[in-house]
């Protein structure tokens, strides 16, 4: 199974265990790497990896720890995005209603998985 394959199942299962309306594997610069994403994916995670990134610089200018996560809440869902080890990340946005805590076992998991392929 080459890498990109693996990847994308990943983000499959990811689909499968979670209320996950679309999810995106992206480079910390916003690359689109993989996708399961019924819209445009590439802007999705250009974005994602633009908040994270920001999120992750007012942290460290407020001398606190760099946050493990972001999570954007609407009505429509919530935008989680996490890092992916150190040079990717795991975009996906959510059902409203989903179990927030279920949710995020899932992608802790995914995460693993995903390292593990790359590695």
């Amino acid at each position: 199974m080459t890498i990109m394959t693996a990847l994308n199942k990943a983000l499959s299962d990811l689909h499968l265990m979670a209320a996950i309306e679309a999810s995106a594997i992206a480079s910390r610069n916003g690359v689109l790497i993989a996708q399961n994403a019924p819209k445009d994916a590439s802007t999705f995670a250009a974005m994602a990896a633009t908040m994270l990134g920001a999120a992750e610089i007012t942290a460290v200018g407020l001398d606190k720890q760099v946050p493990d996560r972001m999570i954007v809440e609407s009505r429509h869902g919530r935008l989680i995005v996490m890092g992916a080890g150190r040079q990717m990340l795991l975009a996906t946005l959510v059902e409203p209603d989903t179990n927030l805590g279920m949710v995020l076992v899932e992608l802790e998991k995914t995460i693993e998985r995903i390292c593990g392929i790359v590695s």
